[in-house]
């Protein structure tokens, strides 16, 4: 279950991944850990990932960041849940989808991701933000395309709906 994307949230976020934050992202985490644990026991124990796949930044815009909060995020939750993270690569440097409407973001990522070996059948994708689920998509198809069976998504915020 995702935090919404608004006021103190959008804020701490927002110092997470563009003054990366460590206080902010353990927040972050500690936040997402504590949604998975209720959701893990609502579905009576649910099955645990066999691999989680942090969604990747361009290298172009991980060097003008200096940051990547996916993979922050993505290394310090595989340890803890004890599954293998999986690196996916960003192949094309896609303008910001910030802004852009439902089939602007869609366009912008098609062909964005590509995964270099064969996945195990459960995956889990996992972003700091959930707007459209434009950037989830992409990523869910390249990992088909790897042979992944099921893929879930879990984000930290979700943007509110307007």
């Amino acid at each position: 279950m995702p935090l919404c994307y608004a006021e103190e949230v959008a804020r701490l976020v927002q110092a997470f991944k563009f003054s990366a934050s460590p206080r902010a992202g353990t927040l972050l985490l500690s936040l997402l850990e504590a949604g998975l644990e209720e959701r893990m026991l609502s579905l009576g124990g649910g099955r645990r990932p066999d691999a989680l796949i942090p969604v990747p930044l361009h290298p172009g815009r991980a060097r003008e960041r200096g940051f990547d909060q996916a993979d922050w995020l993505g290394r310090r939750l595989a340890r803890r849940l004890g599954v293998p993270r999986v690196t996916a690569s960003r192949v094309r440097m896609t303008p910001t989808q910030r802004g852009l409407p439902r089939p602007a973001r869609r366009a912008n990522l098609r062909d964005a991701f590509i995964i270099e070996r064969s996945l195990p059948a459960h995956v889990v994708l996992l972003d700091d933000v959930m707007t459209t689920g434009a950037t989830f998509d992409a990523l869910a198809q390249a990992c088909r395309a790897a042979g992944a069976q099921r893929v879930e998504v879990w984000a930290v915020a979700r943007t509110p709906r307007r």
